[in-house]
């Protein structure tokens, strides 16, 4: 009997400890959780929006041009033997006439069946082969442009595709032209702010739109060449667009 009554009381002194301790556990406030802090925005906060725009001047000096030749004959070896030697020839005219050998790289080559449709349109006949090839030449002195036109049909190329003339020092007008664009929008924003009565402060936000590539405004004069192909380079306009938020005060 002693035995079951001891069992009991070590049985209750447990149970009384482990619920004095829940009721411990339970009672306490919560653990504190970690601070976490956000960067806000004022709300308030006045601007000004302004968008500005720079534009420079300049003509090209150089230009890429690039030259073909085609060819058809009965047969696919044929077309491509003819095609391969009036090329050859081609290129070697452009390096004789002054272009450097780097600067010719070749940009397509293709050979391909030539078929021909019936009248009725039912039915397709092989009728030979078409070869083509084409050169990328890029020309660093303008007023040799023209004559290098000349003699590459003189030497046998019958496609010549459009001349696209550019600015070696693109960059370096880019650069002047986004100098341009802040300055412009620095004025409108000064003279806004001066009107409403306020202040301009710092720049909040700066933002480079896509500009625009060279725009032809015209042409120089005619670049006179003793040759059948007279070239104008005429004026390139390179933009700059820019959108810039002012604080004011």
């Amino acid at each position: 009997m002693k035995g079951k009554l001891w069992i009991l009381a070590t049985f209750f002194l447990a149970f009384s400890l482990f619920m004095g301790v829940g009721l411990t556990l339970i009672s306490q406030p919560p653990l504190p959780v970690a601070a976490q802090t956000s960067q806000t925005t004022d709300d308030n906060l006045a601007t000004i929006e302004v968008s500005g725009q720079g534009q420079v001047q300049a003509e090209p000096d150089q230009a890429v041009v690039r030259l073909g030749v085609q060819t058809e004959a009965d047969t696919a070896e044929a077309a491509l033997e003819e095609n391969n030697e009036r090329m050859t020839a081609v290129i070697s005219a452009t390096i004789e006439a002054g272009i450097e050998e780097s600067d010719i790289t070749t940009e397509g080559f293709r050979l391909q069946p030539v078929y021909e449709t019936s009248n009725d349109g039912q039915s397709r006949e092989l009728v030979g082969y078409q070869a083509n090839n084409m050169v990328r030449v890029m020309v660093t002195d303008l007023p040799m442009l023209g004559a290098l036109l000349d003699t590459a049909v003189t030497a046998g190329s019958n496609n010549i595709q459009g001349i696209e003339f550019q600015i070696s020092s693109r960059e370096e007008l880019e650069a002047e032209a986004r100098e341009i664009a802040i300055s412009n929008a620095e004025e409108k924003a000064e003279q806004l702010t001066q009107l409403a009565g306020a202040e301009l402060g710092p720049v909040h936000t700066i933002l480079e739109l896509g500009g625009g590539g060279p725009v032809p405004l015209g042409v120089t004069d005619q670049v006179v060449l003793e040759t059948s192909v007279p070239i104008q380079a005429g004026t390139q306009t390179i933009t700059a667009n820019v959108y810039v938020v002012w604080e004011i005060r």
